[in-house]
């Protein structure tokens, strides 16, 4: 309880700190960087997934719930995640942090690219340095985006290098409703490391929705369908993924995310 206390007023503080134009989140699993803009943009977001199994070792452990904040002001963009899991009747928490770059904006080039870099402390203490490439093209009628995630865990037991990277395009169907497809993969060096700390490459792909009404501050965004586990090293840890570490061939996954710009 105490930690959801202080999950809702860190939320608070950053809503009251910043005076925010709309800003968009489109896909669930991809970030995207707000348009460069002279004033100060805020997105606060809480979002939860389902899949075959919990999303954690354990099978009496919960799929992680997560709130984050990402604010933007001209080409920067400060990103910040708490996310909390049920274990064994218990909460863990995790605590996320990312700073981008806007190397070009779509203003300028056609093309959005955007890098930069944090850390993710695990739930179970691990802490991971991040490295982040942002990369999208919107036009009128449909936007495409994608993100490649580098992770580098700070502890022997676990991989040198992680490799996360995903893609969602849609396309709108009127002022308010878009739909397209995202997919994800997620520690695709398991495809050529035997030994992968994770269990081995996990992929989804599947359709996305998103709704996001003319002058309102709330947007919801869900996607999901079949995860495909194509290689399997037998190991597992406690990284935290989007995905269910599920030991299965085939199975599936869905996320959402309610979102509120102000």
């Amino acid at each position: 309880m105490r930690q959801r206390l202080i999950v809702v007023h860190v939320a608070c503080i950053c809503l009251t700190a910043w005076t925010a134009h709309a800003q968009d989140r489109p896909f669930v699993f991809s970030l995207t960087t707000a348009p460069e803009s002279s004033k100060p943009q805020v997105l606060v977001d809480y979002d939860v997934g389902v899949g075959a199994r919990a999303f954690h070792n354990d099978t009496e452990n919960g799929p992680e719930h997560r709130i984050g904040v990402q604010a933007s002001l001209g080409r920067w963009t400060v990103v910040g995640r708490v996310g909390l899991a049920s274990v064994a009747g218990a909460y863990q928490s995790s605590q996320q942090g990312e700073v981008l770059f806007s190397v070009l904006t779509q203003q300028s080039s056609g093309v959005a690219l955007a890098m930069g870099g944090g850390v993710l402390r695990e739930a179970g203490g691990v802490d991971v340095a991040l490295a982040r490439v942002i990369a999208g093209r919107e036009y009128d009628q449909w936007r495409l985006h994608g993100n490649v995630l580098f992770q580098k865990p700070l502890a022997a037991d676990r991989d040198a290098i992680d490799l996360i990277t995903s893609v969602g395009w849609a396309r709108r169907l009127n002022t308010a409703v878009s739909l397209g497809i995202e997919g994800i993969g997620e520690d695709l060096e398991g495809f050529w490391d035997q030994a992968e700390a994770e269990g081995g490459a996990r992929l989804l792909i599947g359709p996305s929705l998103h709704v996001a009404p003319s002058g309102r501050a709330w947007q919801l965004s869900v996607a999901g369908g079949p995860m495909f586990h194509p290689s399997n090293t037998g190991r597992s840890s406690g990284a935290i993924r989007d995905l269910p570490p599920t030991t299965r061939t085939l199975g599936y996954a869905l996320r959402a995310s309610v979102s509120a710009h102000f």
